[in-house]
Formats: structure tokens, sequence, C-alpha cells
């Protein structure tokens, strides 16, 4: 990807970063959100996991394409509907039910995703998805997903990309399929951070800086037979890594959860740029989506310290599978500026680039890394640096 140096720092947000009305209005993304907005009835393999997703997010990146390349774009949003609907048989309709409220019907799904009973999770997320907004199903529901690992612990990326890309939308629908997946292994959670000591001590620094120092030192334990996300994730529990460095950074009772939170994805973009490369589409990649999403949760149902001890679980655990390399200090952005103007130009052929991809996981981080660039404007570069070599690596491997 050609950039031109023009010596001129990034100084503003990216925008749009949600879609114009005209876009959501076209028939096209309606048809494909009602397809994947039904399950299908097998359990669901990478693709079928990651369709409501991806579609969210090639929704997202819509607003970046030229006008030349848009129609292109909603084409691989019409493929996506087409394969899901071929992906296999969709579930039976889901029975009836009822409740006074939503927060009465959040209980009764809260349950029925810690017993495993899939058609009661479907049933009880149809009725919600009527009922509440995007907003207010993250504030319904983000406790009760925020810490499975089940359905490779995607569906807290599901609520953000529903409140980032369409918060006014009643889409809540396309969380069927990763709910569902939730329920058929309610026994993965991550619950080291509920279980560790309180007198953990602290450390002598705080907040931020105390969980980038943490980051820091995770050893490199090597992958745990496999990359799946459930044992990459057991490892930083079961070796005592992550009460040992992450809960002496987690110990003030109201963490400042968006600078820590800044902390972490930082390190997530370092690593796709800096670290072994070979991680890059399924393990660096999944190093910012997973906790962008769970971080996303924090105050909407979900205590900020939950929500930084799950991200940072996630971070941990792809850096001591994956990672090679210390992590650096993250305070300031250690890319140049001046290779990623003009800014909008880049943007344009990221997101265009990913809207004519194949892959999910570039689809949904490209996307991410927009957002964490306007989240956080002083590490923008790295962060589109990072969705740049991503793009880079899947031009050297077309056929991975």
């Amino acid at each position: 990807m050609k950039l031109q140096a023009t010596g001129m720092p990034i100084a503003s947000p990216i925008s749009p970063l949600a879609p114009q009305l005209h876009v959501l209005a076209d028939p096209r993304v309606g048809a494909a959100v009602r397809t994947l907005s039904v399950p299908r009835a097998e359990p669901a393999d990478s693709f079928v996991l990651h369709a409501p997703l991806e579609l969210l997010a090639r929704i997202g990146l819509l607003p970046f394409v030229p006008d030349d390349r848009r129609e292109a774009a909603l084409e691989r949003i019409v493929e996506l509907g087409r394969a899901f609907d071929a992906a296999g048989p969709p579930v039976a309709e889901p029975h009836l039910v009822d409740a006074p409220d939503v927060a009465a019907a959040a209980v009764e799904l809260d349950g029925a995703l810690r017993r495993g009973d899939l058609d009661a999770v479907d049933a009880w997320t149809v009725w919600l998805a009527d009922r509440a907004s995007h907003r207010e199903l993250a504030d319904l529901l983000g406790e009760s997903i925020v810490d499975s690992l089940a359905a490779a612990g995607h569906a807290p990326i599901g609520l953000h990309l529903l409140m980032r890309v369409v918060p006014d939308g009643r889409w809540g629908a396309l969380l069927r399929q990763p709910l569902r997946e939730l329920a058929r292994r309610p026994e993965w959670r991550i619950s080291w951070f509920r279980d560790a000591p309180p007198s953990v001590a602290p450390l002598s620094v705080r907040g931020a800086r105390a969980l980038a120092e943490a980051i820091a030192r995770v050893p490199h334990l090597g992958l745990p037979g496999s990359n799946f996300i459930f044992p990459l994730m057991s490892q930083v529990e079961s070796s005592g890594l992550a009460v040992d460095l992450l809960a002496p950074a987690l110990v003030e009772a109201a963490p400042d959860h968006e600078a820590s939170g800044r902390t972490l994805l930082r390190a997530a973009s370092w690593s796709m740029v800096h670290d072994d490369e070979a991680e890059a589409p399924y393990g660096w990649s999944h190093c910012l989506t997973m906790p962008q999403g769970v971080l996303a949760l924090a105050g909407r149902g979900v205590a900020a310290r939950t929500a930084l001890a799950v991200a940072a679980t996630y971070v941990a655990g792809f850096r001591a599978g994956d990672g090679l390399l210390q992590v650096p200090d993250l305070d300031r952005d250690p890319a140049d500026a001046s290779a990623l103007t003009p800014v909008a130009e880049l943007v344009a052929d990221l997101a265009t680039n990913a809207s004519l991809h194949h892959d999910a996981h570039l689809v949904k981080y490209t996307l991410a890394c927009l957002h964490a660039a306007d989240d956080d404007p002083a590490w923008a570069t790295t962060h589109l640096t990072a969705a740049m070599f991503l793009a880079d690596w899947w031009r050297r491997h077309p056929d991975a």
C-alpha cells in the first residue's frame, strides 16, 4: 500500500464512524441482516460464528469506501448472505416467551445461557431484540457474556459493533447465533479476577501505567497445543500468570478504564506491527478486536474492573502464546505519523481493501483499527499502521 509522506501529523479524529442513513436503508443490507439473524441449527463453524460480526463490520466500513467501489462492497454483503443461507438448515422457529419487562427477560436469558439451554436462549434473544435498543442490550446482557470464552469469546464484539455501527437500529437478532454458541459451553468462563485474593498487594504505580508494565512482563509460554481462544486464555489462568501479573495492576476499586483500555489496545496494535508476523491474521487480529469488544461494555452493566480484567486476559493470552518480543513503553506512539498522510486516502484504501476481501478477520480488524485510531488520536498512527500491516500480509499470502 503506497503512502504519501508529507510530514503532517494526524490532528483530528477519523470520520465518519457510523453509516449514513442511505447505507442502512439499502435493501441489500436489510436482506443480509434478515438472513443472518436466523441461526444455523448445527454447531457453528468459524464462518457461521463470525458471519453476523463480519456483516456488521462490512456495514461499518461502507461509509469509508469511495462511491465508485461501494457497489462492489455491497455485493460482498450479498454474497455473505448467500453463503450463510447455504451453510446449513436454520433453527426451528423459537417458542413463544413473555416477560413483564426487558430486565426480567434478561434474567431469563442469563439463566438459559448458564444452564446451556439453546432453545431458551434463542427465544429470549428474539424477545429482547424486538424490544430493546442496542445500548439497552449491552446494559442488560453485558454481565452475562463478558467473561465467556464460548463462541471464541466473540459475543462482546457483536454488542460493540451493534452500538457503534447502528446505535439507533433494532438489529439485536444478529446476536442469536453468537449467544446460541455461548450456551453450548456455559462453563467456559474467565474466573481468575473473581477468585483473586482481595489482599493482592498493589504495585508502586497505578492505573494504566501498572497495566502497561504487567503486559510488558508477560512471558512467552508458547501455544498450549492449539491456537484456539479457550486454551490460549485458559493457559494464563491455569499457569497463575493472570493472578500474578494482572491482579496487582487492577486492585483499584474504580480504575480509569478508558486510559487503561487504551493501553491494552495500544499493546495489541503494537504486536501486529512489530511482533511475529505469522500470527497476524488470527492471533494479533483477535488481540485487538476481542478486548475492544469487552471494553465497550465497561459501565454498561459491567463493572470497569471486570471489563479491564477480561480485556487484559485476552491481551496477555495472545502475548503469552504468540509474542516473541517485549512490549515497549506505551505512552508515546513509536510510529512516524508523516508516513500515514493524507489520512483520508489511507482510510479509504484500507476500508475498500477490506470490504472487497473475503476474510472476516481482516474486515473486523480494519474497522477495529479505525475505531481505535478515532478513540485514541495519540496512537492513531500505530493503529492505522496495524490495519495496513494486516492488509499487506494478506497481499503477500493471498491463498492463506
